[in-house]
């Protein structure tokens, strides 16, 4: 594993780029829209955060953090610019992270997270996911390696959206995005990697995998500038954009590979959909779930 080492392979398919590193296991692109769309998503996730001071995690300012499946790198560049006496590396499938960044900030790919590690067991004093449903065959062994790498006593920060389509009045209906959610909800869980979040579930592996402390903070995320309190509605502009920019990527393959669509079925779907979160007429929401979980201190 090097430092920006160039990923093998990337294929052109339904007019995206997509990882080529492990072909097919990763079903979301990889190409420059994509990295927009996550940089908008850690806007929107990052002002949603900041808003609830119950959500923090204490760390030691000069540790070592490291992200796993890091995109673009925001976090861990957020993270390493806060803290200049900490060492933060990022690892992920694809080299798409800003060549210019902090000294004190590493990132290396191609990197997955559900092979092997040679991180280090037993050095981290943080580790961090966010948005990983949808690329994980088992939970329970991804737990495990973070709690090996994990020191005795620090801790682990998981970061999921739970993509089911909510309205603040019941009777409101979006059926083109409930009909896309339950499509992918399909895809995603034939190919063994469900995008559908349950917090019950993650609470349990968490538990089964041996952390302690655990805790768990749920956020509505707006989708739109709906709401009346400015943060949320600051929040809800973000995450509405990064929402509608999300429909086509996290589609495109599970509907074509695994549920067999042709490209203008899943094109006219999606552009359905996201004219029903666009147009703003329904007072729609997603949840975000934010799970802090400790390795034992003995």
């Amino acid at each position: 594993m090097e430092e920006g080492k160039r990923t093998p392979g990337l294929h052109s398919e339904n007019l995206r780029i997509y990882h080529g590193y492990r072909k097919g296991a990763y079903m979301f692109p990889c190409d420059e829209q994509e990295q927009d769309r996550l940089d908008f998503l850690h806007k929107a996730l990052s002002l949603a955060m900041r808003s609830n001071v119950q959500i923090h995690v204490p760390y030691p300012v000069n540790g070592r953090f490291l992200d796993l499946g890091c995109g673009t790198g925001l976090w861990a560049i957020d993270m390493a610019e806060r803290n200049p006496g900490a060492s933060v590396v990022g690892v992920d499938l694809s080299p798409i992270q800003p060549r210019n960044h902090p000294r004190n900030c590493h990132f290396y790919t191609p990197f997955d997270f559900e092979g092997s590690w040679n991180l280090g067991e037993d050095s981290w004093d943080m580790i961090h996911l966010r948005m990983g449903s949808g690329s994980v065959v088992s939970w329970q062994s991804l737990y495990h390696k973070v709690l090996a790498h994990l020191r005795h006593g620090a801790w682990f920060e998981q970061v999921e959206i739970d993509f089911e389509p909510r309205c603040v009045y019941h009777q409101q209906r979006w059926p083109a995005l409930q009909y896309w959610y339950q499509n992918l909800k399909l895809a995603t869980e034939q190919h063994m990697r469900p995008l559908a979040h349950q917090y019950e579930e993650t609470l349990y592996q968490l538990r089964k995998a041996g952390f302690t402390e655990i805790s768990h903070h749920q956020i509505a995320l707006p989708l739109g500038p709906w709401h009346k309190n400015d943060q949320e509605k600051l929040v809800g502009r973000w995450y509405g954009l990064a929402f509608s920019e999300s429909i086509e990527p996290l589609s495109l393959a599970p509907f074509s590979r695994v549920l067999g669509w042709s490209p203008n079925r899943i094109y006219d779907l999606n552009f359905n959909a996201k004219s029903e979160v666009l147009n703003g007429r329904s007072r729609g929401f997603h949840i975000l779930n934010i799970y802090q979980a400790r390795r034992p201190i003995f």
